[in-house]
Order: structure tokens, then sequence, then C-alpha cells
């Protein structure tokens, strides 16, 4: 028995996705792109609502930008960031949507119990 969609992903394919899924393997990445998912945003405004350290911050979206996830802008003194790839936005949701329930328990435990 074959899986068709298995048979059409090369190599190069799962090598991608595995590089992805590892640069979206910490929560903070995975919560800056939440915070991005609504439109732009400078770097204050993402430490409003992500409580981190600036540098911390700062190297978190370096990697996204690295990555392709995120694209960058100057505007004077402040740097704007938004998603680059709103595949990564529909991976995340996808994937999110999987491990957490509405009462706030990990999917995996709600559902090994």
């Amino acid at each position: 028995m074959s899986n068709g969609a298995a048979e059409k992903t090369t190599i190069a394919g799962y090598e991608a996705a595995a590089e992805l899924f590892g640069v979206l393997s910490t929560p903070i990445r995975l919560r800056i792109i939440g915070a991005l998912c609504g439109g732009e945003k400078n770097v204050s405004q993402l430490l409003q609502e992500i409580e981190v350290s600036q540098p911390n911050m700062s190297q978190q979206l370096n990697l996204l930008y690295r990555a392709g996830v995120l694209d960058k802008r100057r505007e004077g003194a402040q740097m704007y960031y938004r998603i680059a790839d709103e595949t990564v936005v529909r991976v995340c949701k996808a994937v999110c949507a999987q491990v957490s329930t509405d009462d706030g328990t990990e999917g995996r435990e709600a559902r090994a119990n």
C-alpha cells in the first residue's frame, strides 16, 4: 500500500520541512509569529506583547529573518517586522490547534488520559 502524498515529497522537501520545524521549535518564536499575524510591528510593540529581554527578542527576530520567515524594514530608528511567508502562519496555526485544547491543557496530555 503506497501513500501518494509521501511519494510526491522529495528528500529536499523533507529537509526544508525539518529546517522550518527547527526554526519554529521554540515557544518565543511561535509567539512572535502569532503577534505578527495581525500585521507589521516594531520591536517595542513586540516587547510589550511578549515579555522577554530586548537582546533575546532581537536574537529571535534575527533568526526568523535569516530563515526567511520574517521581513523587516527600517523607519528612522525603529525596525519593523512582518511575516514574509504566509505558509509559516498556516503551519503554526495548524500545529498549535492540534496541541492545544479549550481548557488550557496540552492536547497530547489530554489525549493520553
